[in-house]
């Protein structure tokens, strides 16, 4: 059987990296998200609604690659 923990420690590492930046993508989205509404019930402003949708297609990419990689650990990872 070929070794294949040095390549399943890098998919890991790079799949828990992707999971820490979706958190924060989450976090941060929740914030602008509670801004959005303040600003547009003090000024009428929705210009804050706009970085709120971008940002989640913004990282949509991040999640499907984390997505993918999860897969492939799974798939490669000994029962």
């Amino acid at each position: 059987m070929i070794n294949n923990q040095p390549e399943l420690e890098t998919l890991t590492k790079n799949r828990d990296l992707f999971k820490g930046l979706l958190i924060g993508a989450c976090i941060l989205w929740v914030f602008i998200l509670a801004a959005a509404f303040y600003f547009y019930s003090k000024k009428g402003s929705i210009a804050l609604f706009v970085p709120v949708f971008t940002l989640i297609v913004a990282f949509l990419p991040v999640y499907l690659r984390f997505k993918t990689l999860d897969a492939e650990i799974k798939s490669k990872k000994p029962d």
